[in-house]
């Protein structure tokens, strides 16, 4: 062990290098500047010689988007032994790719401001293909639901739009529409298909409106709405230009204040579905809504082939149509396609059409399509049947603690006490106990007990503005003989009507299409029939009811 008289002198020795070295250092350093001051100016007839053009650099089109200079030859030097798998892909995949930043040095802006190339152009994993490959139980589900679907589908048929009307008495789980629009075709025409006459109940409807800067989104919404739909969804086409691009300037003239790259896709909904307790005929969040594709060069009209398998997914009723389809591109197994005008010129002799599946088409016979149909179903529901691992890995609806603060009692109550600020909006701070949606209580699923109130006795309510005196509707709320039952959206309002009636944005009351209102997602017959001694005839959900879906 060094004593402290060596440490000291270990110590001087190292600082009286150090001291040495400095000196050294300055030393060339007076040096050098000596030498540099010696030095002549150059003459000035060398100054003013005129200097040697060089010629012009050759044009780098490089396959994606500059990075930064100093990241020109970074991938060969970066250790891809030292990082996790995910980056290791990345890193051999994409030239500008920095792990150390998880990023890729792009500049999208002035990529589209030089050559026309739209930022979306650039989005990591929207190809289906890539999109899962760090989510192997989500690659798993979309597996799984695409070969339950396939061995539950009938083959494809196809009818021209103009026999539409011999579709009856079919009825549709889903109906999807790319409609024509011109001159000939306008939304009074599209108003007047028989969509209501095909629809299954419940069923859901999926309507193109086109980019959004004409009156689309609007005149989507009306039509839904005479059709006896309620929109509850968007879906958004983003549009790459990777092969189309043409420069800024160049796209044909429009009225649109920005530049128009997506397309929206409105679902309306038909009867009642709840996103919790329904899951025999929807499977939720499975995928987002939106889709990036380039589009097909020979079909500008056409629409992302993503959006069959968006609806599979989604809607697990298999009575599937599609109109104003295309010969070469929407017949698919599982689907009715009704062919736009002048289509059928584009069908291969009859016998000989076959879908993306490698499924043979043929012409729409209802008595064939009916039988296959209940033979898929086999007595049961005519629905693609979950199996317990796809129950297992799809997504579920969160469970939030305390959401009765924005609409009270929330999904079944969830069970806490206090939930919400004010006795208007929540239920009443200090007295609630939620209920869990479906469980087998005496008192309706997603209801609250009050434990105080004026009159003296527990009164169940809705969690969602039950009020602190006598007489008065929470919101969605009816007053029985014994005390009130609460039913419907939310608790901003009061007085028989909620601020949402359901997820999906339809008012807390509305008409169902059988001759009465519901109200949250209930019947008013049944609303009645809950009335009085606390008796019980149905359950249904709290927090809104779900009326929409």
């Amino acid at each position: 062990m060094a004593t402290t008289t060596e440490i000291t002198s270990s110590a001087n020795d190292l600082l009286a290098a150090h001291s040495a070295l400095i000196l050294k250092v300055r030393t060339a350093q007076q040096s050098n500047r000596r030498q540099l001051g010696a030095l002549q100016s150059p003459p000035s007839e060398i100054l003013h010689l005129p200097l040697i053009s060089s010629p012009l650099p050759s044009p780098d089109v490089p396959d994606s988007p500059p990075g930064s200079p100093a990241l020109s030859s970074r991938p060969s030097q970066i250790r891809t032994g030292d990082l996790p798998p995910a980056k290791r892909a990345r890193v051999a995949r994409y030239k500008n790719y920095v792990p150390e930043e998880e990023t890729i040095r792009n500049d999208y802006s002035q990529r589209y401001v030089d050559g026309g190339e739209w930022p979306q152009n650039w989005v990591l994993g929207a190809d289906p293909e890539h999109r899962f490959e760090e989510y192997p139980k989500q690659q798993r589900l979309l597996n799984l639901k695409k070969a339950s679907v396939n061995s539950h589908s009938v083959a494809p048929s196809y009818l021209p739009v103009s026999e539409l009307n011999t579709l009856h008495p079919a009825k549709f789980d889903v109906i999807l529409l790319d409609p024509p629009f011109s001159s000939s075709f306008t939304w009074e025409h599209l108003q007047n298909l028989p969509i209501p006459s095909l629809a299954a109940d419940p069923s859901f409807v999926f309507l193109w409106v086109g980019s959004g800067a004409g009156e689309g989104l609007e005149s989507g919404r009306e039509v839904l709405a005479k059709w006896g739909y309620r929109r509850c969804e968007d879906v958004v086409w983003v549009k790459t230009n990777k092969t189309t691009n043409h420069g800024p300037g160049t796209d044909p003239p429009t009225s649109s204040l920005l530049t128009r790259t997506k397309q929206h896709c409105l679902i309306g909904i038909r009867g009642t579905v709840r996103r919790s307790t329904d899951s025999w005929f929807v499977h939720c969040n499975v995928d987002t809504d939106v889709i990036f594709w380039e589009g097909d060069p020979t079909d500008p009209t056409r629409k992302p082939p993503e959006m069959y398998t968006l609806i599979e997914n989604f809607c697990l009723g298999t009575r599937r149509l599609e109109l104003f389809g295309r010969a070469t591109s929407s017949l698919r197994r599982g689907w009715v396609t009704a062919l736009a005008a002048g289509q059928e010129s584009h069908l291969p002799a009859e016998g000989a059409v076959y879908s993306e599946e490698g499924a043979k088409a043929g012409k729409w016979d209802w008595a064939k399509w009916e039988a296959d149909i209940k033979t898929l179903a086999n007595g049961g529901k005519t629905v693609v049947p979950m199996t317990p691992e796809i129950d297992a890995l799809r997504p579920k609806s969160p469970f939030r603690p305390g959401a009765g603060g924005s609409g009270g009692g929330g999904a079944g109550g969830n069970g806490r006490f206090g939930a919400g600020t004010r006795p208007q909006n929540g239920a009443m701070q200090g007295g609630m106990v939620g209920m869990g949606i479906g469980m087998p209580q005496p008192m309706m699923a997603g209801m609250g007990m009050m434990g105080m109130n004026p009159m003296g006795m527990g009164m169940p309510a809705d969690g969602g503005g039950m009020m602190p005196w006598a007489g008065m509707m929470g919101a969605g709320g009816m007053m029985g003989p014994m005390g009130m039952y609460g039913f419907g959206g939310g608790g901003q309002q009061q007085f028989m009507m909620g601020d949402q009636g359901g997820q999906f944005g339809m008012e807390g009351v509305w008409d169902d299409g059988s001759g009465g209102m519901n109200m949250g997602g209930m019947h008013t017959m049944d609303a009645m029939n809950a009335m009085g001694m606390g008796q019980q005839q149905q359950q249904w959900p709290g927090a809104g009811g779900h009326g929409g879906y």
